[in-house]
């Protein structure tokens, strides 16, 4: 006799759940997580929606290959991306203009190795052979320089031949530094990889000391250990944190620093990546090296019982979606979006896995982008999240800036505008020969291939979105348990109501949603988006036989047209 019952999917808030879970009904968050969610964002309410388009927003024509992003905040409304690239590092302004570009001695093979902090008008940059720097701005947009730092009273060691400076052309440079309460840190040297140094308090780049030890005179620490515990980067939230090859270190941002009050506790053995670490909603997360463990992300956590910090695998029920992490970076909630993401970019395909983190109402899931492109870096500056980008455009490669843009559909992207509508639209030489998608007016128009510089439309539109489109897919976790039986054999899900938002052109399991469908004759309209449910019913039995794993319910669609899903009730015949 055939059994009926409903398994309902009322949020996503779980993120994709690696396919090792399949087994694991029994974990809270298989009933909200899905199996696929690529290119979409989860919402803070629960449900996922189409990302945003990647807007182009300037091109690197010198080439990006080892390039980073940084941003660079002198106040609330001088906001810059920087671009450090082989010899040089450019400077953004938020419209996309290049309003500088200055010569720095990093070589290509050496960008990847800067640290970085920043205070005001002033970025300090460090590499391990080259003296730390400073970058200025000096009272423009345009007018930046980059000068070597002037240290005082340098930190000695006896290397075995006297006592000399710790830092040299010889014994290497600091490679991590960052300002916290009134002192700049350096960590880690090639010649001293496990030390920390702290500047005069109040005196960033005096590093004086005396016999008598007094409380705002420069500090020193070696982080003893059985293990060698390289110092990768230092990073100050609710206690100042270094992060090593050998674990992490950890002390009360509360405790007073002197000269003899200045010591590290060992809290974790997860071993850290050179990558900087980013802040969101609350912690501080770091990415693990790639020692033969599992390469993902850590949060920093704090554990009441033992009065320590512990590092937790933040992608624990995601680590499908760590594919060779390099980059990360955090967008805060803002008034358009309310939800915090992290942004982390995998070096293995290019991917980025997004981690949508808001523990207020403890969701905390991931979802995974996909462009056809390769993604490299990413920043946010004033909120905006930047990806650099290796794109083949006909036939060639070539190295883009795009931020991530929730008015464009389309990725790599670009807006054009005409006082009248047109059919022929010109200024595309940057396309030149590539096969473009087009939305004008709102509407998707097919695609066409540039030409001359040029697209002609299929009508007369007074808006075109020209780029790249790109598929989005939401699926739910496979069928495991209806009522109190488990199905481990023949079953199929009978119907599925689809509660969505805005949404137009969803296809469910291959098929087109009743009223989803357009063609030719209606390319001169926007296709009406549905906000409401939709029931759909299949036919067949699909899951539990013959070894297969439970049913699901899969969501597919283009970029061309928007689409929010909010939950998935479906019916189950067993």
């Amino acid at each position: 006799m055939t059994r009926r019952a409903m398994t309902v999917q009322t949020n996503f808030s779980a993120g994709a759940l690696d396919p090792h879970l399949a087994a694991r009904a029994d974990v809270s968050a298989y009933g909200q997580g899905g199996a696929e969610l690529t290119n979409v964002l989860g919402l803070p309410h629960g449900g996922v929606s189409l990302r945003g388009g990647l807007a182009r927003f300037a091109e690197i024509p010198e080439g990006g290959e080892g390039a980073r992003l940084l941003r660079f905040e002198f106040s609330t409304d001088q906001v810059y991306l920087l671009v450090l690239r082989a010899n040089a590092v450019d400077v953004f302004l938020p419209d996309a203009t290049r309003a500088a570009t200055v010569a720095t001695p990093y070589a290509a093979a050496e960008v990847a190795a800067l640290g970085w902090t920043q205070s005001l008008d002033t970025l300090i940059l460090v590499h391990p052979d080259h003296p730390p720097a400073k970058l200025m701005r000096q009272g423009s947009h345009s007018d930046w320089a980059l000068a070597e730092i002037a240290l005082a009273n340098l930190p000695t060691y006896d290397f075995g031949d006297g006592d000399e400076p710790v830092w040299s052309a010889a014994r290497g440079w600091p490679r991590s530094v960052f300002l916290h309460q009134g002192r700049l840190y350096f960590g880690g040297s090639r010649a001293r990889p496990q030390t920390i140094w702290g500047s005069r308090a109040n005196g960033f780049f005096d590093f004086a000391t005396s016999d008598d030890a007094l409380d705002d005179e420069a500090v020193e620490v070696t982080l003893d250990n059985d293990r060698v515990c390289a110092v990768q980067q230092l990073y100050a939230l609710n206690a100042l944190f270094a992060f090593t090859s050998g674990g992490l270190f950890a002390r009360d941002a509360a405790a007073v620093v002197t000269p003899s009050e200045f010591t590290f506790r060992r809290s974790s053995e997860v071993p850290a990546a050179a990558a900087r670490p980013a802040e969101i909603d609350g912690s501080v997360l770091f990415i693990r090296a790639s020692d033969g463990g599992h390469n993902t992300v850590y949060e920093v956590a704090y554990d009441y019982d033992a009065q320590s910090y512990r590092a937790e695998d933040l992608a624990l029920l995601a680590g499908h979606l760590m594919r060779g992490p390099v980059d990360m970076a955090a967008r805060l909630g803002n008034e358009t979006d309310s939800a915090n993401h992290l942004f982390v970019v995998n070096g293995e395909d290019g991917s980025v896995a997004v981690l949508n983190s808001r523990k207020s109402q403890k969701m905390t899931g991931w979802t995974l982008f996909a462009t056809g492109g390769r993604v490299a870096r990413v920043a946010v500056a004033g909120g905006v999240p930047y990806f650099l980008v290796r794109r083949e455009i006909a036939g060639a490669a070539r190295w883009f800036v795009e931020r991530l843009d929730a008015g464009f559909r389309l990725d790599g992207a670009v807006r054009l505008s005409a006082d009248a509508p047109a059919e022929t639209w010109a200024g595309l030489a940057d396309f030149e020969g590539a096969n473009v998608d087009l939305i004008g007016d709102g509407a998707p128009l097919g695609q066409a291939t540039v030409a001359d510089g040029a697209v002609a439309t299929p009508y007369p539109v007074a808006d075109l979105e020209v780029g790249f489109a790109f598929d989005w897919a939401v699926e739910t976790m496979p069928v495991a348990t209806v009522g109190d039986g488990a199905v481990g054999g023949r079953h199929r899900i009978t119907q599925a109501a689809i509660r969505l938002f805005e949404s137009a052109g969803i296809a469910v399991n291959g098929r087109l949603l009743r009223g989803h469908r357009f063609g030719d004759a209606v390319l001169d309209a926007v296709p009406d988006a549905v906000t409401g449910v939709r029931v759909v019913r299949f036919l067949g039995w699909r899951g539990g036989r013959d070894g297969e794993g439970g049913a699901t319910v899969r969501l597919t669609g283009s970029s061309r047209l928007p689409a929010t899903v909010l939950s998935v009730v479906s019916e189950v015949a067993f």
